[in-house]
């Protein structure tokens, strides 16, 4: 069986909100984690399309990656598919309370199950919808994250975070 879903979302000034506390889940957490190598391998393909677009690469940033990563964990583990954390918030929220300075940011969401090739399939289906596309291509974009978290039963979640830097 296989499946696809994908969420955009995009936000463009800090709103002055409490912020979610922080998580402990991190990315970093794990030096030898096989799953880095994956999200890495969603970095160089996301730069790959911006690059046949004329768009300058994204640099890759752990404490982006990091709430990339928190954010599919929780998506897994909670069973929501969603940009709004029912404990942490939106995107502006998570990234503000991990002391993460912004000026302008988004998000992208993918699901799958079932597919060969998640890194391909995400990037593919990303690029394929005009506002994921937007989110990927946007030049206004440095920095970015990917967090990706895998179910028992191979669920892929895949998270990857545009911002540019305050």
């Amino acid at each position: 069986m296989s499946g696809l879903l994908l969420v955009r979302s995009s936000c463009g000034t800090s709103p002055s909100v409490v912020t979610a506390p922080k998580t402990n889940t991190t990315a970093n957490s794990f030096p030898n984690d096989p799953l880095r190598n994956l999200e890495k391998q969603v970095i160089a393909e996301a730069n790959r399309q911006r690059a046949l677009h004329g768009v300058p690469e994204l640099k890759w940033d752990d404490a982006v990656a990091d709430q990339a990563r928190s954010h599919s964990i929780n998506m897994m583990q909670r069973g929501f598919f969603s940009h709004i954390d029912p404990e942490r918030g939106a995107l502006a929220a998570r990234l503000d309370g991990a002391g993460i300075g912004w000026t302008r940011c988004g998000e992208n969401i993918y699901q799958e199950k079932g597919l060969d090739d998640p890194v391909q399939s995400a990037v593919e289906g990303w690029m394929n919808s005009p506002q994921h596309r937007k989110n990927l291509l946007d030049p206004l974009f440095t920095l970015s994250g990917v967090g990706i978290a895998i179910s028992p039963d191979t669920d892929y979640f895949i998270t990857q975070i545009f911002i540019h830097p305050r």
